[in-house]
C-alpha cells in the first residue's frame, strides 16, 4: 500500500518493487479489489482510500493549527452566549464550567454534532457504501513520531452505553485512546489483555471474554447508580460499595472532602437535553459559516497530498481535516481557560471523563 500510495503501478511493476512473482501479486491485488481498498484504472492500480504519508500528516497538522486558531477566535466572540447556556446545565452547581465546556462544546458540539452537520451540508463524507452492504470510510496513516503533538489535539472520544448510563472519555487523539485509565477505555484494555494472555484455544478465550463483558456491564451500571446517588444525596446502594467508591476515587470520578464523597466529573441529566441542543445548534451555525468561507482555500492547500493525487473525493479527506481543525481549536480554547486543559498522564494521555444519563 505504501508503494501504491506513491504512484499507481501495474502488476508487473508491483512485482518488481516488492520482489514477488506476478501470480502472488495478482492474488493480493484481487483480494484488495474485492475489499474496495484499491481500484484499477487503465491497467494500473491506485490506492482507493485516504492513506496519508508522513509528509501529508505534517501538512494536515499545519492546516489544523491555522484554521483551528481562527475557529477558536470565532467561538470566543460568542463566549458570553455560550457561557450563559452552559451555566444552565444541572451539574454547573458542582462542576467547573471549563469542564462542562470541554464536554459540551469540545465533544458534543464540535465533534459529534458538527460532523453530522458538515456531512449534511456536503462538506465531508462519513458514510460510504462498501462491499458486503457495509457502511464506513477507510483511513490509513504512515507511522510518524508526532504522538506528543497529537496528544494535544483534543478530538478523540470513546463511549459506551449501559442501561441508562453513557460513559465517555474525550481528549488527546494519539496514545490517549490506548492508555486512558477511565471508562470505557480501561475495560477494553482488560478485555484485550485477557484475550491475549489466557492459555487455551481461541474459542475458549473468546467465550471467556464474552462472559467477562457481561460482568463489566454490571460494573458500569453500579458505578453510574453510585455517582448519581452521590449527586442526588440519596443513600448509596451498590454491591461492594466501598470497593467501588475506592475505584472511582482512584479514577478521579469522585473525591473525598470532610469525610464525604463528592463528584468530580460532569454528569448530564435528561433535563439538560434542551440546553445541549441549543449549544449544538449555536456552535454548528458558527462552524458551518466558517467552513463555507474557507473550504475552497483548505482544499487548494491540500492539493498536493497523496489522497488528492490519488483522486480520492475531498469529502472523505475533509473528515480527517476537520478533526485536526477542531482538535487544535479545543486546545487553544483550553489554553485560554474557556475549556478544561486535561493534565498529562504518564502515557501522554490527556482526557476528561463524564457520564450522560438517559431515562
Amino acid at each position: 500500500m505504501y508503494i501504491l500510495n506513491r504512484e499507481p503501478l501495474t502488476i508487473s511493476q508491483i512485482s518488481d518493487a516488492i520482489k514477488k512473482d506476478e501470480v502472488t501479486v495478482k492474488k493480493i491485488i484481487d483480494s484488495l479489489l474485492k475489499a474496495n481498498i484499491i481500484r484499477e484504472d487503465d491497467g494500473k492500480y491506485w490506492v482507493n482510500f485516504t492513506l496519508y504519508s508522513k509528509e501529508d500528516k505534517k501538512i494536515l497538522l499545519d492546516i489544523g493549527k491555522e484554521y483551528g486558531k481562527q475557529l477558536a477566535h470565532k467561538l470566543m466572540e460568542n463566549k458570553t452566549e455560550l457561557s450563559n447556556l452552559t451555566d444552565r446545565i444541572r451539574c454547573a452547581d458542582f462542576i467547573e464550567r471549563n469542564k462542562i465546556n470541554f464536554a459540551l462544546i469540545g465533544c458534543f458540539a464540535l465533534d459529534w454534532y458538527c460532523l453530522e452537520e458538515l456531512e449534511k451540508y456536503n462538506f465531508l463524507v462519513l458514510h460510504k457504501k462498501q462491499p458486503g452492504n457495509r457502511d464506513y470510510i477507510l483511513k490509513g496513516d504512515e507511522i510518524s513520531d508526532n504522538n506528543v503533538i497529537k496528544s494535544l489535539l483534543y478530538c478523540g472520544s470513546e463511549s459506551q452505553a449501559v442501561g441508562e448510563y453513557i460513559f465517555t472519555s474525550f481528549g488527546g487523539s494519539a496514545a490517549g485512546l490506548v492508555f486512558r485509565s477511565t471508562f470505557p477505555d480501561i475495560l477494553w484494555q482488560v478485555s484485550t489483555s485477557t484475550f491475549d494472555n489466557i492459555k487455551g484455544s481461541s474459542d475458549l478465550r473468546e467465550a471467556f471474554v464474552n462472559v467477562l463483558s457481561l460482568y463489566t456491564e454490571d460494573l458500569l451500571k453500579d458505578c453510574g447508580r453510585l455517582i448519581e446517588s452521590l449527586i442526588l444525596g440519596n443513600e448509596v446502594e451498590a454491591t461492594n460499595r466501598d470497593a467501588l467508591l475506592n475505584l472511582l476515587e482512584k479514577m478521579e470520578y469522585i473525591f473525598k472532602e470532610d469525610g464525604h464523597h463528592k463528584v468530580n466529573i460532569p454528569v448530564f441529566f435528561p433535563e439538560d437535553k434542551e440546553i445541549i441542543n441549543k449549544i449544538n445548534s449555536r456552535v454548528a451555525k458558527i462552524v458551518i459559516d466558517f467552513i463555507d468561507q474557507n473550504y475552497s482555500k483548505i482544499r487548494d492547500a491540500l492539493s498536493g497530498i497523496r489522497p488528492t493525487l490519488n483522486k480520492i473525493p475531498f469529502g472523505e479527506t475533509f473528515s480527517e481535516v476537520w478533526h485536526k481543525i477542531f482538535g487544535y481549536c479545543n486546545r487553544i480554547l483550553a489554553e485560554e481557560g474557556f475549556m478544561y486543559d486535561p493534565p498529562e498522564t504518564p502515557h501522554n494521555a490527556r482526557y476528561l471523563s463524564w457520564i450522560t444519563i438517559e431515562r
